[in-house]
């Protein structure tokens, strides 16, 4: 392979995961309206279906004052079944909150949507997110 297609496949390699996370010009950052019992078992139903069915714990107000919802690991328990000391070194996990057009999206870092439609989105103020 020629040098310069090496260095172009690179460039490429090294801005698609830049161009993955932004939003497109249709899309901007949301927050939630205001939470109903439906919305928060939607949300609930999306997050731990981003995470292969992992059994989630989120705020009552998840996603009503920021479009970044970060999700950390548990900590494994130890022995006598209690939380291990130590850290959980793997990095939290990050959904962002999208609004398109009047749908909502919660999208995982690696470009997985779920549209929310028991969820009333409206557009993010200026900072939150």
């Amino acid at each position: 392979m020629s040098a310069p297609i090496r260095m172009s496949l690179l460039a490429a390699a090294a801005i698609a995961p830049i161009a993955c996370g932004t939003l497109s010009a249709q899309e901007q950052p949301a927050v939630v309206a205001a939470h109903t019992a439906q919305s928060r078992a939607e949300l609930a139903r999306v997050v731990s279906a981003a995470f292969n069915g992992q059994p989630v714990t989120l705020a009552d107000d998840a996603l009503t004052r920021e479009s970044v919802l970060t999700i950390e690991r548990r900590t494994p328990p130890g022995e006598q079944g209690r939380a291990a000391t130590g850290r959980t070194l793997e990095a939290p996990a990050r959904l962002n909150l999208v609004l398109r057009g009047a749908k909502c999206f919660l999208r995982a870092a690696d470009g997985r949507e779920w549209e929310l439609n028991e969820t009333q989105c409206v557009p993010a103020p200026a900072g939150a997110g």
